[in-house]
């Protein structure tokens, strides 16, 4: 526990002279299934740009969030994979679509949880106006404000998808 509580202020904090990472890999040594440090490790890895690294450790913190309950009490590993799969699906020529499929599933899993429904539906409507499915993107959007009418990105994603679907004058 309080590994991973140091850990975390040291993000939060941005301490000059200690690492994070430090004291998520000794929590991770001392117990591998701690989902926190898991978690927080693939996020890590996230900001640094080695995704295939991050997509280890949120897997596994995803597997065991979901080892007794198919919708865990927090979403936040969930939605880590999901975006880790997102920038993945970028850079993998073969699995571009598969991993996008798999990002998009886990976004729409990831908005029971409502502390993650209003990014969970923003990042689905995202991969929908990607693929040109803009009804699909109209919706989730609309869920989205509905979760958080104040989300700037999502009233700006709106817009443009309406002048997409020829609604000029709902757009403005």
């Amino acid at each position: 526990e309080q590994l991973y509580l140091t850990g975390l202020h040291i993000e939060q904090y941005r301490h000059a002279t200690y690492l994070a990472t430090d004291y998520y890999e000794e929590a991770l040594r001392r117990d591998p299934n701690d989902i926190r440090c898991l978690n927080a490790m693939g996020l890590w890895y996230i900001r640094k740009g080695r995704l295939s690294k991050a997509e280890g450790f949120l897997r596994k913190a995803v597997k065991l969030s979901m080892k007794r309950n198919p919708q865990p009490y927090d979403g936040e590993p969930l939605y880590n994979l999901a975006i880790c799969l997102k920038y993945l699906s970028t850079t993998h020529d073969g699995d571009r679509e598969s991993l996008r499929k798999e990002a998009y599933n886990l976004f729409w899993k990831v908005t029971w949880n409502k502390a993650w429904a209003d990014a969970g539906y923003f990042e689905a409507a995202k991969i929908s106006v990607l693929e040109e499915r803009l009804d699909d993107a109209w919706e989730e959007l609309r869920r989205c404000l509905n979760n958080n009418a104040h989300n700037q990105k999502a009233l700006a994603l709106k817009a443009s998808v309406l002048r997409l679907m020829g609604k000029k004058a709902e757009a403005k």
